[in-house]
């Protein structure tokens, strides 16, 4: 019976995704990111969806009907493709500049030029392009408030199945050094991938959390966010728990300095304060003659490597995507390095101007809305880049799309919220202008 019902919602699941492509391509992209953006970090349902005709390019199909839709949409309409955003310039340097280290690449490692459909180098640069895809079609077709609380409820329903779904996975592990098991809903990531998941995306819930005042909504709130945290600290990811703590030492001194106190206490008393097997893993850094533990190690055999291919190239490195064709480890668990090695200071200055930006202009949101909502989401997201920029030191939070797409759907909600107030400012500044004029 069990079974029955699954493959009757996978059959529904797969015909209502045809239904929202057509939906698509006549301009209706709201319901292409209602349906595709909360299944993204659920690639354990994704992935069944291979079974059915086309079902293993079921996310192209549907982002290319997206953007069909878009474009013909804004055209019928008479309205500029793309929304008014200083992040259009930003971004459309960076897709050039890494399609031009995608060439590069090719040419190091003496591959053909990266032209062919079936190549696996440019394979992964266009699911690489798909997260910031995910920002311009956010920010261009979800248009005001209550469709950006649309969008957030359907990504809210999707980390609450994964949470019943990895807190049921944690169940099952006796002991912290069994956590190769864990994997979440992300079927091809381990455990540090989904617990940087929660110690990132849970930070845009507490900051709406903070500001909002319907109590329903902070209940529900409270309830995701309590298991997200609780996925998060059973993880057992200490990058996790390091960006967790960073975040919540933000939010801490921006909204309530007395949360400080309690945060304090635990940094001084973990041990006690903390469930055993989470002491035990922090412990195990460094074992009991003095050394690294294993992981530890291969993160520095990594970093060396990185450095050593940086000091080759240092303006603009070895090329997109080498690393992983050179008999190396794709994520050399630290973003920055890697980007060092394959981008250069260029691509380096690119990535980290995007995520000073991107906590520029939350933090913007935050200060000149007035609206509870988007004043919470800009001090959420500010938190969550945080995490994000904290994350990435010690393992590729960036660039996998399970792991990614909500930091691009949230830029692309942030964006929209500036360009709301934007437009509720500029009447009063036109009269400004016009008094100071007579």
């Amino acid at each position: 019976m069990f079974v029955l019902v699954k493959n009757l919602l996978l059959y529904a699941l797969y015909i209502g995704g045809i239904v929202v492509i057509f939906l698509s391509l006549t301009g209706k992209v709201k319901y292409g990111l209602l349906f595709l953006v909360p299944l993204l970090p659920l690639q354990n349902i994704l992935f069944k969806l291979h079974q059915f005709p086309l079902g293993k390019d079921f996310n192209d199909i549907l982002i290319l009907a997206m953007l069909i839709g878009w474009v013909i949409y804004k055209h019928s309409q008479g309205e500029p493709v793309f929304g008014k955003t200083p992040y259009n310039k930003v971004l459309f340097i960076y897709v050039i500049f890494t399609y031009i280290m995608l060439w590069r690449g090719s040419f190091y490692l003496g591959y053909p030029a990266p032209l062919s459909a079936f190549d696996v180098r440019l394979q992964s640069w266009k699911n690489y392009m798909i997260l910031p895809l995910l920002f311009l079609l956010t920010l261009n077709n979800i248009k005001d408030k209550k469709e950006m609380k649309q969008l957030l409820l359907f990504m809210c329903v999707s980390m609450f199945l994964m949470s019943i779904y990895t807190i049921r996975q944690i169940s099952w592990i006796t002991a912290w050094w069994n956590r190769i098991k864990l994997h979440g809903t992300f079927v091809w990531l381990g455990a540090n991938e989904v617990a940087a998941f929660y110690a990132t995306y849970t930070f845009v819930l507490i900051g709406i959390f903070f500001l909002i005042r319907e109590k329903k909504l902070r209940i529900l709130l409270g309830v995701l966010i309590a298991l997200n945290l609780y996925c998060d600290l059973f993880l057992m990811s200490r990058a996790a728990y390091l960006a967790t703590f960073v975040a919540l030492l933000f939010m801490s001194i921006v909204r309530n300095k007395k949360l400080i106190i309690p945060l304090v206490l635990v940094l001084l008393f973990w041990q006690t304060v903390l469930p055993q097997e989470v002491v035990e893993r922090v412990q195990f850094t460094q074992q009991e003659q003095g050394t690294l533990d294993p992981s530890a190690q291969t993160r520095i055999v990594l970093w060396q490597q990185s450095i050593e291919y940086f000091q080759k190239s240092p303006i603009v490195g070895i090329g997109f995507d080498v690393f992983s064709h050179l008999g190396l480890k794709r994520d050399v668990h630290n973003v920055y390095l890697r980007t060092l090695a394959e981008q250069g200071l260029i691509g380096l200055g690119l990535l980290l101007f995007i995520m000073l930006f991107a906590f520029k202009r939350a933090w913007a949101l935050y200060k000149r809305a007035r609206d509870k909502f988007l004043k919470g989401l800009g001090i959420g997201f500010c938190a969550c880049i945080l995490a994000v920029i904290v994350g990435n030191f010690f393992g590729d939070r960036w660039t996998y799309l399970p792991l990614g797409a909500y930091f691009w759907v949230f830029l692309g909600m942030v964006e929209r919220g500036n360009i709301i107030m934007e437009n509720q400012q500029w009447p009063i500044k036109k009269r400004k202008r016009e008094r100071e004029d007579e």
